[in-house]
């Protein structure tokens, strides 16, 4: 592991003159952003690994332009995992899926930064979404009744879908069947278990709307 990080720092020194920009919002001003190159050189090296671990029945892994892999992305199971352009991923995160047709679908320029997923269906975050160190699961993973430990017994499923501009905060959970609504923030530590209507607050266990996302600065400025 020493050893790579090395080299991908050796070959970003090398190749800084010619490797693309950032279009992330967060990174477009001024700056060399050596870290998004790195990652971007990271991100390229780890895509053979991808593709073999396809072909033995891994995760099939589709990644749009200018993708930076700042962190690591651990992959586990047969579904698809869909990553749009200018995809920024930091510390560990974890898009499992558990079926061959569960996919999990990432919008435009999204930060996951410590983002875990379970997909047994469909996860769908849309653009221009931060999402924290989180855990987004469209599945109870267990039956929730009395008989879980009876042979059959199959735990219920439904979809997951995240808005565009959505804020999600560290230590949240997003569990199944929820929709979150354009422009949303979901607060530090919220369990999310009903749909948020778009641009709304909410927070708490459970969670629930509490404000609304002001336009922009509170001073106005």
């Amino acid at each position: 592991m020493k050893t790579m990080r090395i080299l991908i720092k050796t070959v970003a020194l090398a190749l800084l003159g010619v490797l693309p920009a950032p279009n992330h919002p967060s990174l477009r001003g001024p700056g060399t952003h050596l870290r998004w190159r790195r990652g971007w050189i990271k991100g390229w090296l780890m895509r053979p690994l991808w593709k073999l671990r396809e072909l033995s029945g891994g995760t099939r892994v589709t990644v749009g332009r200018r993708f930076s892999l700042q962190g690591s992305l651990l992959l586990s199971g047969p579904g698809r995992l869909v990553l749009g352009d200018d995809v920024i991923v930091d510390g560990i995160c974890t898009p499992f899926t558990h079926g061959r047709e569960a996919v999990i679908r990432v919008g435009s320029r999204v930060f996951l930064n410590g983002t875990r997923m379970g997909c047994s269906r469909g996860i769908t975050v849309g653009d221009d979404c931060i999402l924290a160190d989180t855990r987004i699961m469209d599945t109870d993973f267990h039956a929730v009744h009395r008989r879980r430990q009876e042979a059959g017994m199959a735990p219920e499923e439904a979809p997951v879908r995240i808005g565009r501009n959505v804020w999600i905060a560290a230590g949240s959970a997003v569990l199944k069947g929820v929709e979150i609504g354009d422009d949303c923030v979901i607060a530090f530590g919220s369990v999310v278990i009903k749909s948020v209507a778009a641009g709304k607050i909410a927070g708490g266990n459970p969670a629930r709307e509490i404000a609304e996302v002001p336009a922009g600065p509170v001073d106005g400025g």
